[in-house]
C-alpha cells in the first residue's frame, strides 16, 4: 500500500515543525515534500498523485494569499487541501471557502482537531474545525435597525443549538454530539432540524455553506 503523498506549501517555521510532527505521528512513513512556490507544488504534483497540501492562508500575504491558495486548488482540488486560517477572522475563513477549500482550521487548534481535519483532507471530505464554526456563526449576527433586528432574532440560534451545529459542522456524529454534550439523541436531532429550519437549509453541508 502507497504511503500518503503530502506536500507544506509555504510553511512557517511554527507550521514546518508542528505539521512534521503531526504527519509522522498519524501517518508513519508518509512522504514529506516543502514548497516555496506554485511552479514547486506543480513539480511535485508531476512526481505523482498528492494526497494532502497543508497551507496557512493569509488573504493578503503574497506568498499565503488568495492567488497562491487558488493555484494550488487547480492544481491539487480544493478537498484534499487543508488550511490553517490566520487569524481565524470571519472573512479570512469566507474567503478561503468561496475559492474552493473544503478543510480549514484557526490557529489554536487542538491536537484531536488537527488529526480530524488531516484524515477529511485525505478522505476528501468537507471540513470546519469548532473554531471556525463558532467565528463563522457569530459574524452572522443581525446589524441595522431595531426592526429589522428584532424580526432577524427569530431566526437567529440560541446557545445550545449552536453549540449543536458547531460540533455537527466540525464533524462530530451526533451520537458523539449527544455524548459530548451529556444529552438524548432525540434532543440533539431537535436541537439539529431546529437550526437546520432557522438557517433555511437541509443538511450540514449547506449549513457550512451558508455561513460562510
Amino acid at each position: 500500500m502507497n504511503m500518503p503523498y503530502c506536500i507544506l506549501f509555504h510553511p512557517s517555521e511554527f507550521t514546518r515543525s508542528s505539521w512534521t510532527l503531526l504527519l509522522k505521528k498519524i501517518l508513519p512513513g508518509c512522504k514529506i515534500t516543502e514548497a516555496s512556490s506554485v511552479d514547486e507544488v506543480r513539480r511535485a504534483v508531476e512526481t505523482g498523485p498528492v494526497n494532502v497540501l497543508m497551507m496557512e492562508f493569509q488573504p493578503r500575504d503574497m506568498d499565503h494569499g488568495l492567488e497562491s491558495l487558488k493555484a494550488a486548488i487547480t492544481l491539487i482540488g480544493g478537498k484534499h487541501i487543508m488550511l490553517i486560517c490566520g487569524p481565524p477572522a470571519p472573512v479570512t475563513t469566507r474567503t478561503a471557502m468561496h475559492a474552493g477549500a473544503s478543510v480549514c482550521l484557526g490557529c489554536n487548534e487542538s491536537v484531536d482537531e488537527l488529526k480530524r481535519a488531516l484524515h477529511a483532507a485525505l478522505e476528501g471530505v468537507p471540513f470546519l474545525s469548532s473554531e471556525l464554526a463558532s467565528v463563522l456563526a457569530r459574524s452572522a449576527a443581525p446589524t441595522g435597525c431595531p426592526e429589522e433586528e428584532e424580526e432577524a432574532s427569530q431566526y437567529a440560534l440560541s446557545m445550545r443549538e449552536e453549540e449543536v451545529m458547531d460540533l455537527l459542522v466540525s464533524g462530530l456524529r451526533p451520537s458523539e454530539v449527544a455524548s459530548r454534550l451529556g444529552l438524548s439523541m432525540k434532543t440533539i436531532s431537535s436541537h439539529k432540524r431546529n437550526a437546520l429550519g432557522k438557517l433555511g437549509v437541509s443538511n450540514i453541508l449547506e449549513a457550512v455553506r451558508m455561513w460562510i
